[in-house]
């Protein structure tokens, strides 16, 4: 490690001339003609060591996180049992891993408005880098089979830059490449152009898509149909019956769409000028179709995964899951596609972005009055579609009213439930040889505990039950001296200054999604739209006799995304006084590997009755790993408070 941070010390003591950007760093650094000649007769030699290794190495050393991991999952109390202990090996860290924690050269970030466009369309490019003094401009090259565009784009005071680009004339894939402000990083994207007549089957994917989903529901359906009663399986499948409707309706419009795309294409073929807008407003047509159809496979494959176990409140739960498909983007899809068929009967055109990457046109102007009315035409059946849907739908969706059957009705009918609160905290701090702080983080997380079991189980001793810890973290804490590092110190010794640019922490949500889902939308629904989501199973044993419930963590369903890390963008200066941008990546553990680690030392609660008989168990308490004088502090903590639901 000491190695790797020689390299990096050599690296920004490169001779780039005198030039004073920070006056403190300057005062600290010999100024004279005598050091700059000796550096330039020492950069010749750094460049034949620099060449052979990959520089910065990651910090390593024995703060790494993976001890950290390993603390917390340590079984500590004699009495717990062997099956709580974390056995998932890519279960414990979000993010970047020990290996990636490494500072990189330059900060830039990429993001594009679509990934498919018609010609003649326009797409937003915008992103992020470090503004500094004369760092003050990204490059932006579009390049594919037209001729390539470049162009410099400034970057606003807090470092973000906005552009357009009007697509080519020239079908096919193209490329985004933007460089960063000091060139030194660079991100990329693809992005392809159609040309019109390719709008023949443009929602064979989502009619396939749809059907697959529905026929999962109806699977699911079918499962729990066969433990309920005869009068609750009628009303499961007229419910069943009602969302085949909606989704027959659904499936029109994608006909009546693939219909009209071929129409638009014969018409681009006849030669007849078309709408001034009609390109781009079929590129946001087509995008909407591609996310919808996106966010569908999504769904279905977090929730390919087999019931906790094959009893009734298992299968209900998995078919509230399988409602969360059509949930999730139906009622927001169905109005803004309503709004795209809207503006391109109507020719009206969404504003771009000003100041573009080329000047291309977009499309025929003036005289388009008849282009417009043949469009309007071939778009009419669909919009009505749409605006039907949109009515029929109301802010429900498509299965809203059998979720919330098979949850408020079939599930307390059939199986017993415990549910509540869960708040859990975390802090870790990382010291240095010296006992200095170095690296904090933290998080604070809001769930909803639910506990079922079949109810004509429950004939006294021990129920065993099923049920997950269903929730998101609220709020990340993150600080770093990434210069009081055991070997960035040693290697530094004070001549290599940290300057601080901006720190990127996760983004969450203020309240537990879980708890707030009134429509019933399902877990894995609201794991697809909530950043930092979790869906933990636990197993339970409820004692009847001794009034006690045992808690037991297993492998999570969804646990944060790897986009949930701790950024720190900085400058780096040496002796040359030439600001070199860094970015690194600071990993979070993973939801479960700290509730896991709650659930190791707090593991046992008591059922209470109040004089109704309501049934309920709380706990609270505190898990401390370390002390002032270790590597490693950390603290955990919980609250939890459920009671008998029916």
């Amino acid at each position: 490690m000491k190695q790797a941070f020689v390299l990096l010390l050599s690296f920004l003591l490169v001779t780039k001339g005198g030039s004073q950007i920070l006056k403190k760093i300057g005062n600290r650094i010999k100024d004279g003609a005598s050091w700059r000649v000796s550096n330039k007769i020492d950069n010749e030699i750094r460049k034949g060591v620099d060449s052979l290794f990959e520089m910065p190495k990651k910090i390593k050393n024995k703060n790494n996180v993976k001890a950290s991991t390993e603390e917390i999952d340590k079984n500590n109390a004699g009495n717990n049992q062997q099956k709580n202990i974390n056995t998932a090996g890519n279960n414990t860290m979000a993010a970047a891993t020990e290996k990636e924690m490494k500072p990189t050269d330059g900060f830039i970030t990429l993001t594009l408005s679509a990934t498919t466009i018609f010609t003649g369309g326009t797409i937003s490019i915008n992103g992020e880098s470090v503004k500094y003094k004369n760092l003050n401009q990204v490059e932006i090259t579009v390049s594919g089979p037209s001729a390539n565009d470049t162009k410099n784009i400034p970057l606003a005071d807090d470092g973000k830059y906005r552009t357009a680009w009007i697509a080519a004339d020239k079908a096919g894939e193209y490329t985004v490449t933007v460089k960063s402000s000091d060139k030194k990083a660079r991100q990329s994207a693809k992005l392809i152009v159609y040309t019109l007549p390719d709008l023949g089957n443009w929602c064979d994917n989502n009619i396939a898509e749809v059907n697959k989903a529905f026929d999962k529901l109806k699977s699911s359906a079918a499962k729990v149909a066969d433990g309920i009663s005869s009068k609750d399986k009628a009303e499961l499948e007229k419910k069943v019956a009602a969302v085949k409707g909606k989704v027959d309706n659904v499936l029109k419009l994608y006909k009546d769409l693939n219909t009209a795309g071929k129409e638009t294409a014969d018409l681009a073929k006849s030669g007849k000028p078309l709408p001034r807008g009609l390109a781009g407003n079929l590129s946001n047509l087509n995008d909407n179709l591609a996310d919808q159809t996106q966010q569908i496979k999504a769904l279905e494959e977090i929730a390919a995964h087999e019931p906790l176990d094959n009893t009734i409140c298992e299968y209900i739960v998995i078919l509230n899951e399988a409602c969360a498909a059509f949930q999730t983007v139906t009622s927001f899809w169905s109005r803004s596609l309503s709004t795209i068929l809207l503006n391109i009967t109507t020719d009206n055109v969404i504003p771009s972005t000003a100041g573009t990457i080329n000047e291309r046109a977009g499309g025929i102007d003036a005289p388009y009055d008849f282009p417009l009315k043949e469009i309007t035409k071939i778009y009419a059946t669909s919009k009505v579609d749409a605006e039907s849907l949109s009515s029929k739908l109301g802010k429900a969706g498509i299965a809203a009213d059998l979720a919330q059957f098979a949850l408020d009705i079939l599930l307390k009918t059939y199986c017993g439930v415990f549910k509540g609160d869960f708040t859990h905290d975390y802090n870790i701090e990382f010291r240095n040889n010296d006992g200095e702080n170095w690296w904090t983080y933290g998080a604070e997380m809001k769930a909803i505990l639910f506990l079922r079991y079949p109810k004509d189980k429950n004939t006294g001793g021990i129920i065993k039950m099923k049920g997950n810890l269903e929730g998101n973290a609220v709020k990340f804490d993150f600080w770093q001296d990434i210069a009081k590092e055991n070997d960035f110190h040693a290697v530094s010794k004070g001549k290599i200054v940290v300057v601080p640019i901006k720190t990127f922490t996760p983004l969450s949500v203020s309240v537990a999604t879980s708890e707030r889902d009134i429509l019933g939308f399902g877990a894995i629904a609201r794991g697809l739209a909530t950043p930092a989501y979790f869906n933990i199973p636990v197993d339970a044993e409820y004692d009847v006799d001794a009034k006690k419930i045992k808690i037991f963590v297993n492998d999570a369903i969804i646990d944060f995304s790897n986009l949930v890390a701790n950024q720190f963008v900085f400058l780096m200066v040496g002796q040359d006084l030439i600001p070199y941008p860094k970015k690194m990546d600071f990993p979070i553990h993973k939801a479960k590997t700290t509730i896991n680690g709650i659930f190791i030392s707090f593991k046992e609660f008591d059922v209470e009755k109040d004089s109704k008989g309501n049934e309920s168990f709380h706990g609270k308490g505190t898990r401390h790993i370390g002390d002032k004088t270790s590597i490693r502090e950390t603290n955990l903590n919980f609250t939890l408070s459920a009671k008998k639901d029916n």
